[in-house]
Parts: C-alpha cells; structure tokens; sequence
C-alpha cells in the first residue's frame, strides 16, 4: 500500500514537471509573439517628457535668432528657449524645400519619395495645379500622431498641413483658405473638432469670417488655438503651424522690415504658447522644439520653364497662357512626362534644357537630374527639376512669351536642401533635453524620432534618427 503511494506521487510530480516545461516554452516564445504584434502598447524606452509642442515657424531662418543683432530683431521668446536648452546652425530639409513636403517629413520621419507628398499642389497642367494637399488621406505612411496614438497617447494639431481628417484627438488643420462655397471660418468649422474653432473665437471676442486672408490674423487664430489646447485637452502630442514669415518674406524678401515685424510677432505667439504650459501646470514635463520648414532665397526674377516646353512643341497654350494640351510641363521646378515610360522624349527634354543652361542661361539654372532627385528621395514622378541660382525661382506660369521675367516678389525657396539659404532653424528645451549642446547641422528628417524617443517610444522603419546627443 505505501510502495504503491510512493509510484503515484513520483507519476503526479512527473506530469507537473511537464506542465511546468510547457508553460516555461510558452513563456519563452511570449517576447516574440508580441515583437510580431502590431502596434505594441508598451513604450520602448523611458518617458523623457509626458508632453511634446512641435512649432513650425514657415520660413525660420538660422540666423534669426543666431544673429539676431544683424537681423535687427528682438526675440526674447525664443532666445530664453534658446539659453535653456540647444539649438542648430541649421536643418537640412527636404526636396523641393516647400512647406508640404517639408511638413510630412517633420511629422513623418521619412522623405517626400516615400511620404508621397511631393510638393504643396497636386500636378494639374491644364487647371494651373491649384488642388493643395490638404487632406490627410493623401499620406503613404504613418505621421507621428498615428504612432504616438497607437502607444496610447493623446494628440492634437493646430493648423499643421496635411491633416484634414487625420486621427487626433483634437485638431484644427490647415485647410483651404478660400472655399468656393463658404467663408474660410465655416470651412474651418467642418473639419475641426466640433465646438473648438468657436471656442476659440469666443476667446478672442470675435473673428472675422474671412480675417484668415489677413497672415496677421491667420497666426493670431492658430497661436489662440494651440494655447487653448494645451489649457483645456493637455495632449502628450501638439503640432503647431505658424506662417506670418513665409508671407512677409516672400513678399519682402529675407531681412525685410516686413519679415522683421513677423518674426517678432511669431516670437510673441511662442511667448503665450509657452506661458499656456505654465497656466497647465505642465510645463515642468513639457518638451518644446521649434524648427521650421525651409529657408530662403533673394529673387527679382522668375524663370519659365513651360515657355521653353511650348517653344519645343511639347505644350501648347491659349492666348492668356493657360495650359491646353501638353506631352510635358512644369509643376514648380520639377518637369513631368504625361507619359513616364517615354525615356526617349524625356532624354530629349532634358538635352535642350541644359543646352539652355550651357549657353544663354548659363549661371542662372542648372539641370538636377533624376539620379540626383533619387538620392534626395523627392518627387519620384519627375523627370528632371531646374534648380535656380539665387535672384531667381522658377514658376510653371506662362507670361511674355519669355523664359525670364521680372517678379514683384522678393523671396522663394523650393531649391535643394543642400543650400545652406534654403536651411531651416532648429531650438529644443524642457523635459529630456540637454542645454548647450552644440548642433552643427541636423537632418529634418530626424525631428520626428526624436519627438517620438521623448515620449518613449519608436519609430522603425523611417529614414530618420533620434538626435541623441541632444537628449538626457
């Protein structure tokens, strides 16, 4: 009877130890099962901040606030952001250097080739491309609120591009600022957050149906807007668009008093942002980085590639130079093929334009070819892009019958990254990062890990990296 006890327990011990083996390989093949997972919850590294502000300053030239004695402004807001925490000499952008694809690449962490928004308006010869991207769907990868709302995070967007209909928690995007069939506030209204847009306008008294025609009033509403936010939603994520120096140096050019005034203002909107945190009570755990977009160049003239298409007989145009059938036309700087695969009317395009730049134009443009746009990962629909030298921008306008044409404008950009005048500006400070520390040169493809490896967690697969030298 005992003998025949001692075999029943040896046998119940036996299969526990089975048991337990069984459980141990389950508990072994568990980190792989979720490393397969989609969209894991868990942070992959420590929280460096609970709460991120991107600001985008359209146009935010390095020197701004590098020299801003020679500049001649004042920017008190930005210059204690500066002293508490680091800033760039300067941020290679993306190409063409526009605010669009510059923006997805902020928020994206990958190149226009990939992210698939290739220039601020979609190519349309014959409608004179007027169609923006405003819309969200038209996107090819994740953005920064995708990631960081799939790690159980909250995000918000205050007039960033490229985000009507995208997934935050609240948002007022950049959408179209003179609908055919209502006032810009109504369309404002309908691709918001129900009741934000009013509450805001409450806050400020009153706003004018169409005062957005006006950049004062444009970045007066959108700084309005993200300081309510940060009062009312506290999100961990908040992308802020501001645009007044695009206006003024496009319309001034760079160093104008025009661009002066509008930088100052904008340094007055980063003021009440930041003032926002502190009436929050976040600000202790609160990361600001302010970068912008692109750069600019000094210009008095514009060349016409779609004058040489015509001359060519590869487009044809009516009397008032409007598109009316075309094998190949411009779209900014870039050309494009109605029909991609003919490799043998491209090669001929190509030839006569830098015949042109060999000889009658020599020193004022220059031909990028596709190899080089590869490289840069832009546009992957172009056949070529004619790069300007500074004085001068290319538009896909017919005007004169001439090739170049004098312009009222003062200032562009569009032009390769690798110009140091098309470079943008980058200040961080707050929670998780480091003061002082020198940064040469930064990638702005790299500004969206970077946001994301301060809020804990990361983003495989893009063309960036984390600045880590810059983070605690």
């Amino acid at each position: 009877m005992h003998a025949r006890s001692l075999l029943s327990s040896f046998v119940t011990i036996r299969r526990l130890a089975l048991v337990a083996g069984l459980a141990a390989l389950v508990a072994a093949s568990a980190p792989r099962m979720e490393a397969q997972a989609p969209a894991a919850q868990v942070p992959a590294s420590p929280r460096a901040a609970d709460h991120v502000v991107v600001i985008s300053i359209d146009g935010f030239r390095p020197a701004m606030y590098l020299d801003s004695e020679r500049e001649g402004v004042r920017l008190p807001n930005l210059q204690a952001l500066r002293e508490a925490g680091s800033s760039a000499e300067g941020v290679e952008v993306s190409h063409p250097s526009m605010t669009y694809p510059s923006h997805t690449s902020i928020a994206t962490g990958v190149a226009p080739a990939r992210h698939g928004i290739v220039g601020n308006t979609m190519f349309d010869p014959p409608a004179g491309s007027p169609r923006w991207y405003y819309e969200y769907s038209a996107m090819k990868v994740p953005a920064l609120w995708d990631r960081a709302k799939g790690h159980g995070l909250t995000t918000a967007g205050a007039s960033w591009p490229v985000t009507v209909g995208a997934t935050m928690d609240v948002l007022f995007p950049e959408s179209n600022q003179a609908p055919p069939d209502s006032t810009w506030l109504a369309r404002a209204r309908r691709d918001s957050t129900p009741g934000l847009v009013d509450a805001v306008v409450t806050t400020l008294g009153g706003y004018g149906e169409n005062a957005n025609r006006n950049a004062i009033e444009r970045d007066r509403f959108t700084a309005a807007m993200a300081a309510h936010i940060i009062r009312t939603s506290r999100p961990n994520l908040l992308m802020i668009h501001l645009m007044e120096t695009d206006t003024a140096q496009h319309a001034e050019g760079p160093g104008s008093p025009a661009a002066r005034d509008a930088i100052q203002r904008i340094d007055a909107h980063v003021g009440a942002i930041v003032r926002a945190a502190d009436e929050a009570g976040i600000r202790a755990r609160t990361t600001f980085l302010v970068t912008g977009d692109h750069g600019f160049s000094r210009v008095h003239a514009l060349i016409q590639p779609n004058v040489v298409l015509r001359e060519g007989g590869w487009l044809t145009t009516d009397a008032r130079g409007r598109v009316q059938t075309w094998q190949v036309a411009a779209h900014a700087t870039a050309i494009r093929l109605k029909d991609p695969g003919d490799t043998a009317l491209a090669a001929r395009v190509e030839a006569r334009f830098r015949e042109l730049a060999a000889g009658r134009y020599r020193g004022i443009f220059r031909v990028v070819s596709r190899a080089e746009l590869d490289a840069l990962g832009a546009y992957p629909e172009a056949a070529f892009f004619i790069e300007p030298a500074e004085g001068y921008y290319v538009s896909d306008s017919v005007e004169q019958d001439s090739v170049l044409v004098g312009t009222t404008r003062r200032g562009a950009h569009g032009f390769l990254p690798t110009e140091t005048r098309m470079h943008t500006g980058f200040i961080a400070a707050g929670a998780g990062v480091r003061a002082g520390v020198p940064l040469p040169r930064l990638r702005q493809i790299d500004i969206a890990p970077t946001v994301a490896r301060l809020l804990g967690f990361e983003m495989p697969g893009v063309d960036g990296v984390p600045i880590v030298g810059l983070l605690k």
